[in-house]
C-alpha cells in the first residue's frame, strides 16, 4: 500500500476533485480491494465468461450457417441456450453491480474508521461490514427496479404516462444514484434515504451526471482495451469449428485461450467499474458538507467536548 495522506470525506470538492479523490483511493489501496476482490468477483467473472462465450459460440454458429443448415431438430435448443447464456450474463451482471457498489462503500467506511485507513486491516473486519452492506444495497437496488416496472406497468396503460415516463426517469435516474449509497453510509430506513436521496441528487444534478459520464466513457475504454485479446482468441475459435481438418490442438489452444482472455476481461473490467460507486461516494460526501455541513458539527462537537 502506498504511503499517502488520508483523504478526508466529509469535504466540497469540485467535480475534478471528486474524481481525484477516488482515483486517489483506489491508487492508494488497490492491493486491498484487489485481494478482496479476488475472492469475490473472480469466480463470477468465471461463470460469466462460460456463459458468454456460450452465447457467442451459438450466435457466431447461427450468424455463418443459419438454422436451414442446423436443422430444424436443434433450432429450439439452439435458441434455448442462447436465451439461456443471456439470462445467466444478465444475473451475474446484476450480482456484480451490488457486489460492486458493496465492495466501494465497505472500502470507504472502513478507511475512514481507521486511523491507518485499511493499512493492517483483516479479512475480518471486511466481511462483517461487507455482509451488512450487501443486504443494503440488494434492498435498495431491487426497490428502485420495483419503482421503476410499477412506473413502466402505469406508462402501458396511459399513453400519455409513457411519455411523461421516459424524461423523469432520465431525470431522476441521476439522483436516485446516492440511493444506496445513503441506505449504506448512514443509519436510515429506506423511504428517508430515498428523500435525502433525491434531495442531495437533485441539488447537485449537473455535477453528479458529469463524474457518472466521464467515468462511464474512461470505463468503456478500459472494457474495449482488455476486450481485445478475447475477441481475438473468440473469433479464432469460431473460425477453426467451420474447417473440419483443424488440428485438434489448435482447438484446444485457442478455446483455453478464449476463457482465459475472458475471465481476465471480466475480472478487470469490474476493477474498472469500481471507480464509479467510489466517485459516486465522494460525491456524497461532497453535497452531504455542502448542504449540512457536517465537518462543521463535528468540530463543534469535538470543541465542545474539550471544554
Amino acid at each position: 500500500m502506498e504511503d499517502i495522506d488520508k483523504i478526508p470525506f466529509y469535504k466540497e470538492r469540485t467535480i475534478g476533485e471528486r474524481m481525484t479523490a477516488a482515483l486517489d483511493f483506489l491508487r492508494g489501496n488497490w492491493q486491498v480491494m484487489f485481494r478482496t476482490a479476488i475472492y469475490m468477483l473472480l469466480p463470477l467473472s468465471i461463470v460469466q465468461t462460460v456463459a458468454l462465450n456460450s452465447f457467442f459460440g451459438d450466435y457466431m454458429g447461427l450468424f455463418f450457417l443459419g438454422y436451414n443448415s442446423i436443422g430444424a431438430d436443434t433450432e429450439l435448443g439452439v435458441v434455448l441456450r442462447l436465451l439461456g447464456s443471456y439470462g445467466v450474463l444478465s444475473i451475474c451482471f446484476v450480482i456484480g453491480s451490488i457486489l460492486l457498489q458493496a465492495l466501494a462503500f465497505t472500502m470507504v467506511q472502513v478507511y475512514n474508521e481507521r486511523e491507518n485507513g485499511l493499512e493492517g486491516v483483516t479479512r475480518s473486519e471486511i466481511r462483517r461490514k461487507m455482509r451488512h452492506n450487501v443486504k443494503k444495497v440488494l434492498k435498495s437496488t431491487l426497490s428502485l427496479v420495483a419503482v421503476v416496472l410499477v412506473f413502466a406497468a402505469i406508462s402501458f396503460l396511459n399513453p400519455i404516462a409513457l411519455i411523461l415516463l421516459i424524461p423523469a426517469l432520465i431525470a431522476m435516474s441521476v439522483p436516485m444514484q446516492l440511493f444506496p449509497c445513503i441506505y449504506t453510509f448512514e443509519e436510515t430506513n429506506m423511504k428517508e434515504a430515498a428523500s435525502r436521496a433525491l434531495r442531495l441528487g437533485l441539488g447537485t444534478w449537473t455535477g453528479l451526471f458529469l463524474i457518472n459520464l466521464i467515468m462511464g466513457f474512461v470505463i468503456n475504454i478500459i472494457e474495449q482495451v482488455v476486450a481485445v485479446p478475447w475477441g481475438i482468441a473468440t473469433v479464432f475459435v469460431t473460425i477453426f469449428t467451420e474447417i473440419d481438418d483443424t488440428p485438434e490442438w489448435a482447438m484446444v489452444v485457442t478455446r483455453v485461450l478464449s476463457f482465459l482472455f475472458g475471465v481476465l476481461m471480466m475480472f478487470v473490467t469490474y476493477m474498472a467499474m469500481m471507480i464509479q460507486p467510489l466517485a459516486t461516494t465522494y460525491h456524497y460526501a461532497h453535497a452531504t458538507e455542502r448542504k449540512d455541513s457536517i465537518s462543521v458539527d463535528s468540530d463543534i462537537d469535538n470543541f465542545e467536548n474539550l471544554e
